[in-house]
């Protein structure tokens, strides 16, 4: 019997569907598996649920270093993970009937760690083979059974390699981290990790140079001509001086000097790699990259669209493009545009850079299912990204127009499509930058009014979003497609960043500048992409797992030896940075009756109120929610100008003046008594 394991339920069902030629759903201790067979030969469809087997340590401790690791299962070592316990019975049970052991993971170093770790702990099987797709199409997966391969275990000790090593500096780096902080008998969840560390020394640096940043003035002219605004050639004026001798040279007629018109051919975007279809994702509808991915993965699972942890912006020719365009023709909200395809014969699709050897570039199925939501704002971006790399270039004209005004040179610039090509296809996820510029000839004599001298200052750099960082950790090679997004998440939440637009607080900076004084190596992202191209040697089949590991467990050694001899000046540079934090996410604002500041005060039970640091002097209070958590907005109430709340009790969340009695909260009242007068008639 062959046993084939997917790595979740609802692709073991697509699986077994596709390969057997009778397929009987069973069931074991309430966990669902299919029993079929195909040319005279029993088949077991079996899903894990992710990672069923962990990484532990072999006799816990609290202290650090510790290198003695172990596979177990994972729902012996979490509570959390015991919904895992009846899949791996499962599989254990049908390991003892197969001889052939099949991977249907996800072929990836994650999905190929999965099945190996199945294959070598549940199961007493001698023979495993590999199941390659991309898509989970009845064709795609049927092809795959019929022509699997060998396991691929350079991918499973790639894994496997990664897993080792990202617990070796997540489980020490984090662990000396509190052990210092507890040495000043203070507790706090804290953590850093081989990626963690260079991710957060990037935004920081980016942090420091912003609130270091100075802005320098400086002026602009511009001047009205044919109602269009012309900005002075020289740009940015850094001097007043001269920005004022220019704008009093300017006369109020001009020639125009030069017209430049030029056409300039646009290519379309290739179809999605992770990484851009984040990118996007973000840019249009605010999804954050673990949302994408997320969203990606469900349509990935209802056969809707192809894997979406690939790095690739490739199609590649073995993969039939005219059944999907003609499939999508079905689809009334994309039956002109694939029509125009069809018709036109345009199969070549654009090609992107990036490759990735395991699987394409993001596109559509073909396959039909009920979307909604985000879930609909995804797959019809992807699928008008895939329709669009077929269609010709877009034509663009863009033009640039020079003024001439007393010997004071003014320019404007605008640009028009002037063939929509390939936009037409991508819509309204198109981002036009059309200007409009009026007709002009050279030599023409024109009326220049309005002009101007505008005083301006140089802006900061740019902050990261979570979409530009995630980007940014790729460039870098930090990290992996499929855990770029979680690192991030996990600095938002240790409180080391905050807000859409990436902001470092200030017990992350002094985090990251405690590790740069005393373990430099952690933020170094030299020793990260060392990891990193390990890796991909060790799937290249030209580095052993076991020189990798033993590698950095040395690197580590080094790296916390140093930690422990100045464990107690970091816990005491920590609790000053908590302490200082604390207190400054509890400033509240300005109290009205003493001008001194306002804070929020905890006390045990979930109890808390606002109070006045001028106290016994001052005893200003306002009440707060009872167990709900409280921030400082940094705003003030726009009807009675007191500080302002953001409150999260459950699921609520809400944004509230601190003030009970301000005319804001008149209509909450009005509900509230509307309520009780309802609750009194019923």
């Amino acid at each position: 019997m062959d046993l084939i394991v997917a790595e979740k339920p609802r692709v073991a069902e697509k699986i077994a569907n596709a390969v057997g030629e009778k397929v009987v759903k069973k069931a074991h201790n309430g966990i669902y598996y299919y029993q079929t067979s195909r040319n005279g030969r029993d088949i077991a469809v079996a899903p894990a649920v992710g990672h069923v087997y962990t990484l532990v340590e072999r006799e816990k401790s609290r202290g650090y270093p510790v290198f003695d690791i172990e596979w177990v299962p994972a729902f012996e070592a979490s509570k959390g993970a015991a919904y895992t316990k009846g899949y791996v019975m499962l599989l254990q049970k049908l390991g003892r009937k197969a001889d052939t052991f099949i991977s249907a993971c996800d072929y990836d170093i994650e999905g190929s760690t999965i099945a190996y770790n199945v294959f070598r702990f549940a199961t007493t099987i001698r023979d495993g083979e590999r199941m390659k797709f991309s898509a989970l199409t009845k064709s795609d997966l049927l092809e795959a059974y019929e022509k699997r391969g060998d396991f691929d275990y350079n991918n499973a000790y790639a894994g496997e390699t990664r897993h080792i090593i990202d617990w070796f500096y997540g489980i020490n780096l984090s662990r000396a981290l509190m052990s210092a902080l507890r040495r000043m008998n203070r507790y706090r969840v804290l953590s850093i990790g081989r990626v963690q560390g260079p991710a957060l020394s990037i935004l920081s640096n980016l942090e420091k140079n912003i609130r270091a940043f100075v802005p320098t003035p400086y002026w602009e002219l511009t001047a009205l001509i044919k109602k269009t605004e012309f900005l002075h050639k020289q740009g940015r004026f850094l001097d007043e001086e001269k920005a004022d001798t220019a704008l009093k040279k300017t006369t109020e007629d001009g020639v125009v000097s030069s017209v430049d018109r030029k056409e300039q051919q646009i290519y379309a975007q290739p179809c999605f790699d992770l990484t851009t279809l984040q990118m996007e994702a973000y840019r249009l509808f605010k999804y954050s990259p673990s949302q994408t991915l997320e969203i990606a993965q469900n349509l990935y699972e209802a056969s809707l669209i192809t894997y979406p942890r690939t790095s690739s912006q490739k199609i590649p020719p073995s993969i039939k493009l005219p059944p999907i365009i003609n499939a999508l023709a079905k689809n009334p909200e994309y039956k002109k545009l694939a029509e125009i395809i069809q018709d036109n014969r345009w199969f070549r699709p654009a090609q992107g850079k990036k490759e990735d050897p395991a699987h394409p570039a993001i596109h559509p199925t073909g396959m039909s299912g009920a979307v909604s939501g985000p879930q609909k704002n995804l797959y019809d971006l992807i699928v008008r990204r895939f329709l669009a790399c077929f269609a010709p270039p877009a034509k663009r004209e863009r033009t640039r127009v020079e003024v001439d005004a007393g010997g004071e040179v003014y320019a404007a610039s605008g640009s028009r499509l002037i063939e929509p090509g390939w936009t037409e296809f991508y819509g309204k996820y198109y981002k036009t930058e059309d200007k409009h510029v009026p007709k002009f000839e050279e030599d023409e004599e024109v009326d220049v009014s309005g002009k101007k001298k505008t005083s301006k200052e140089t802006k900061p750099p740019k902050r990261y979003t979570q979409a530009s960082i995630v980007s940014e950790l790729e460039k870098r090679h930090l990290g992996t497609k499929a855990t770029r997004s979680s690192i991030v998440d996990t600095l938002f939440r240790r409180d080391y960043i905050q807000g859409k637009s990436i902001e470092v607080s200030d017990f992350g900076l002094k985090v990251c500048e405690i590790l740069q004084k005393y373990a430099p190596e952690i933020l170094d992202e030299n020793l990260t992409q060392k990891i990193e191209e390990d890796m991909e040697a060790i799937q290249m089949g030209k580095l052993e797992k076991e020189k990798v590991v033993k590698n950095s467990r040395e690197v580590l050694t080094q790296i916390l030896d140093k930690w422990k001899n100045n464990e107690d000046k970091i816990g005491s540079e920590l609790l000053d940075a908590l302490r200082t934090t604390i207190e400054k996410e509890n400033i509240v604002g300005e109290c009205d009756k003493c001008g001194k500041q306002l804070r929020i005060i905890r006390m045990k039970g979930g109890r808390q109120f606002i109070g006045c640091t001028g106290y016994p002097e001052c005893k200003n209070t306002y009440p707060l929610p009872t167990g709900a958590t409280v921030r400082p907005t940094g705003k003030a109430c726009a009807t009675c100008g007191k500080p302002t709340i953001n409150v999260r009790k459950g699921r609520a969340r809400y944004t509230m003046c601190i003030d009970p009695n301000c005319p804001s909260k008149d209509s909450w009242q009005k509900r509230g008594a509307d309520a009780k007068d309802s609750k009194s008639r019923s």
